[in-house]
């Protein structure tokens, strides 16, 4: 009886039924958004609902699966969420692989769910990443998801097509053009583990590479380069997050013969 008198109570006040039906709907939008994870997607960016753990960290597999071309940016490509793209082994090593299907290269890229703001970004990799085919690009980099302005910082391993240009790897703060906002190199390996470093400071961005997986600095014989960036281009918006990929530059004039497959190993990735 109680319910019910409380129930009459309310058709009786138009206020009091305006008041209940904003609580239902409430209570409504806040069950229809059970997935916290899905709600950090920046939904300007395509994206699959994959979701992997790597390093103690979430991350979100890219696929251009649902754009209008079949294809995103960078470099126009096929970016698949598949396990045989994007997995993480039972050493929690992450694989990103570029891999042929259907007359197609499918690239592989993840993307920090969450922002870390300005911090010292530590990627060990495993593999002869001085050896890639020259468009294979593999990149380790911060980006402001969902917007065209140049809020980026790069560690990209390529020889752009070139297969006679003697660097291979690039340290970039976007626009990369601009004269003074790029140190290339020679990545010259005798194994198979490098550590490369992104330290992003408000008005600076200090980048490394070590020999070796490392996660102090190692003898200055272990560096392979290093560079100090203080331009006007130093990022500024903190929210941009950390992204990992492999994809193919200009394959659109890869020749259908050649064999670009390519495999980025991270052992692991640390932010302090």
């Amino acid at each position: 009886m109680k319910g019910k008198t409380m129930l009459s109570s309310f058709s009786g006040h138009k206020t009091n039924i305006f008041i209940f039906k904003a609580l239902i709907l409430c209570a409504l939008l806040i069950l229809s958004n059970k997935s916290p994870v899905l709600a950090r997607v920046d939904p300007k960016i395509e994206k699959s609902e994959r979701i992997i753990s790597f390093s103690g960290f979430e991350w979100q597999v890219k696929s251009s699966h649902n754009s209008k071309s079949g294809a995103l940016g960078p470099g126009n490509n096929y970016f698949s969420d598949s396990k045989k793209n994007v997995w993480v082994d039972d050493n929690g090593w992450l694989h990103l692989k570029i891999t042929r299907c259907n007359d197609k290269w499918y690239c592989a890229e993840v993307i920090l769910l969450q922002p870390l703001v300005y911090k010292r970004y530590i990627f060990q990799v495993t593999g002869r990443i001085d050896q890639f085919h020259p468009n294979v690009v593999g990149g380790l980099f911060t980006y402001l998801d969902g917007t065209d302005e140049s809020e980026e910082i790069d560690i990209e391993f390529s020889k752009w097509g070139d297969k006679k240009k003697m660097s291979n790897t690039q340290y970039a703060i976007q626009p990369s053009e601009i004269q003074g906002n790029k140190n290339s190199f020679k990545l010259e390996l005798t194994g198979d583990a490098t550590t490369h470093i992104i330290d992003w400071k408000p008005g600076k961005v200090d980048f490394i590479s070590y020999h070796g997986p490392n996660t102090s600095a190692p003898d200055s014989a272990m560096i392979i380069n290093k560079w100090s960036y203080t331009g006007k281009n130093v990022p500024v918006n903190p929210n941009g997050k950390i992204h990992i990929n492999i994809w193919l530059f200009k394959r659109d004039l890869i020749d259908t013969a050649d064999h670009p497959e390519a495999e980025l190993i991270i052992r692991s990735f640390q932010a302090f």
